[in-house]
């Protein structure tokens, strides 16, 4: 969660309709290295679940 918090502004939309399309991942890549995250398979995963439930509660929240 506090690798996500760093990076938690990081995400694309699609414009004036709203909603998320996902994090950018290039953003996402430096913005934990220069917070001196290191990147391991593991913490992507977890990154990746807590990016699909943000996009999820967004969605619901604009339904």
């Amino acid at each position: 969660m506090q690798a996500f918090t760093r990076i938690s502004s990081l995400f694309r939309t699609p414009g004036a309709f709203g909603g998320v399309c996902g994090l950018d991942y290039g953003g996402v890549r430096d913005g934990l290295e220069m917070s001196g995250v290191t990147i391991t398979p593991e913490l992507w995963a977890q990154i990746q679940c807590v990016e699909a439930g943000a996009i999820e509660a967004v969605m619901r929240k604009l339904q």
